[in-house]
């Protein structure tokens, strides 16, 4: 007990002299916590500001149209025998991958937009290239953290050989797609499957813009996703359809043809020709009647896997800032700049 005691009665001399070593450097800590201050104002009011407008999105489930497809097949209504289920289904989850895809940021950072600042519809590619410029700590940062890149970087234009499946960006371009990615953002709730999109720009018209478009695109690429085979597999169908329909018709006349030539004549050679277009006739009309019901089943299928987006939250033009968030910079600054003078005191005070 008495062991105990001592090293209560020691950790309390070292809490009070701790205090007392704080409270004399009060000066000090209180100089580095207003460099900290100033240097957050500083922060503040020369940071860019940014708008963000957001849009939010239901994919209707496919489980309702597939039962009730499944239903109509199984029940003799629509004359289908083939199986819907859907086993490669574009879930939520992989959207957000579809919009940082490469060819997806490209057509988007290059598709007009009107910027309300500038009064001019113009891409965001050349807003950012020829209109915006960087803050004081973008500045700070190209220059110091991103200053070996723009040393030791190297443009190439031309790829040898066949490039027509290949492209190249620039290092600008490149570092800019890259960066516009973050400004994009793309949310799935996990609970409700609502889809969740924003944009966060320097402009709030064309934060809205860009935000309607890219639903627009990301919509677009999932339902040409969904539809893909199913599109395929018709126009196979309706292909072979013509062609046998052509046939079938072929067929038609030349058994309509024999019946008038040979009309009076019961002999049994023209008695066997007849039989054998007339089988000729029925397989063909076999064929084109399964064809038909193949072709309907198809239409049917790309209705099927056209998904359907119910827009729940419209993109809207922001009314207020998303950054920079000056207070909460300011008070984080002040804050790191108290601790880190306190952290100091107490180091040199243990040595």
């Amino acid at each position: 007990m008495a062991k105990k005691e001592e090293i209560i009665k020691e950790n309390e001399v070292d809490l009070i002299e701790l205090l007392k070593s704080i409270w004399l450097k009060r000066l000090f800590i209180a100089k580095v916590s207003s460099i900290f201050f100033i240097l957050g104002i500083t922060i503040a009011f020369t940071s860019k500001v940014e708008y963000k407008s957001s849009c939010k999105l239901f994919p209707q489930s496919e489980e309702s149209r597939t039962l009730n497809l499944n239903g109509l097949s199984r029940l003799g209504l629509l004359g289908l025998g083939g199986n819907f289920d859907d086993n490669n289904y574009l879930t939520p989850n992989l959207y957000p991958e579809i919009v940082r895809s490469t060819p997806f940021l490209d057509k988007l950072i290059n598709t007009p937009v009107y910027f309300e600042k500038l009064d001019t519809a113009i891409s965001s590619y050349d807003y950012f290239t020829k209109f915006h410029k960087p803050s004081l700590i973008d500045y700070t940062l190209e220059y110091t953290i991103g200053l070996p890149g723009k040393i030791f970087k190297k443009d190439k234009n031309s790829i040898p050989g066949d490039n027509s499946q290949i492209k190249r960006y620039s290092n600008e371009k490149w570092g800019l797609i890259r960066n516009y990615a973050k400004r994009l953002s793309v949310s799935v709730d996990p609970e409700t499957s609502i889809v969740t999109i924003e944009t966060e720009l320097p402009d709030p018209t064309a934060a809205a813009m860009i935000t309607t478009h890219l639903v627009e695109n990301l919509t677009k690429n999932i339902i040409e996703y969904k539809i893909e085979k199913a599109k395929f597999n018709l126009s196979f169908i309706q292909e072979r359809f013509i062609e046998v329909e052509k046939e079938y018709k072929i067929k038609q006349k030349q058994l309509a043809r024999f019946s008038d030539r040979n009309r009076n004549i019961t002999n049994s050679i023209v008695q066997n020709e007849y039989e054998r277009l007339k089988n000729d006739l029925d397989i063909s009309f076999e064929v084109y009647k399964g064809l038909a019901i193949q072709l309907e089943q198809a239409k049917i299928e790309v209705k099927k896997e056209t998904p359907v987006f119910v827009v729940l939250e419209p993109a809207k033009v922001p009314v207020n800032k998303s950054k920079p968030k000056k207070k909460i910079i300011i008070l984080v600054s002040f804050f790191l700049g108290f601790l880190t003078s306190v952290v100091v005191v107490v180091v040199k005070n243990r040595t």
